[in-house]
């Protein structure tokens, strides 16, 4: 366990970090680790959680750089939560059930029986090929039979513009107000067995 805390909860894909300095506040006693793939954005969110406590500092706060391509590599089995919202690029393409290896380096960073939360959209004008449309009707069924083959145990559901805005990122407020027409789907559950 990492020094002195009961559980980990770990953002991937984290960018700004807003999202990791809300959820250590929320839950003191959980370790709560926001990894991106490049630092650029972890500089101000990782000095904010390190001043004292009475400046806005968040002990149970941490960052650190990690691309979904080196994952789970020291992380692995350490999260007992594991959150990715509103991924991009390899990491979109892993939640999104079209790379089963980075679904599997995700699986690879849980615990058994670890929470599980992932979060994406796109439209058909920003949508890489190898992306299926999100408006399919067997779209939610094909998500939870991939994240099954990773062994997760997932739930799936579309969301609306307002569901996103309510996950409080700065990248999930961009989103809400965008003009761009875009589908949004929650994956929600458990790791189910023991990673490889």
């Amino acid at each position: 366990m990492a020094a002195g805390f009961r559980a980990v909860h770990l953002d991937f894909g984290t960018g700004d970090g807003a999202f990791v300095l809300r959820a250590a506040r929320r839950d003191p006693a959980r370790l709560v680790l926001g990894v991106d793939a490049t630092a650029d954005g972890l500089h101000e969110p990782s000095r904010r959680a390190l001043t004292k406590p009475s400046r806005g500092g968040v002990a149970n706060a941490r960052f650190g750089v990690l691309s979904l391509e080196r994952a789970p590599g020291e992380l692995a089995g350490l999260a007992d939560r594991l959150t990715v919202l509103l991924p991009w690029g390899s990491l979109l393409a892993a939640v999104a059930g079209v790379d089963p290896a980075g679904l599997a380096r995700l699986a690879g960073l849980c615990r058994p029986d670890a929470e599980v939360r992932f979060v994406f959209g796109y439209g058909a004008a920003d949508r890489d090929r190898s992306l299926p449309p999100l408006d399919g009707p067997s779209t939610l069924e094909r998500l939870v039979d991939a994240g099954a083959r990773a062994g997760f145990d997932l739930a799936a559901r579309a969301v609306s513009r307002d569901q996103i805005r309510e996950l409080g990122t700065t990248w999930a407020g961009k989103l809400a107000f965008s003009p761009a027409a875009r589908r949004f789907v929650e994956l929600t559950g458990r790791m189910r067995r023991c990673p490889a």
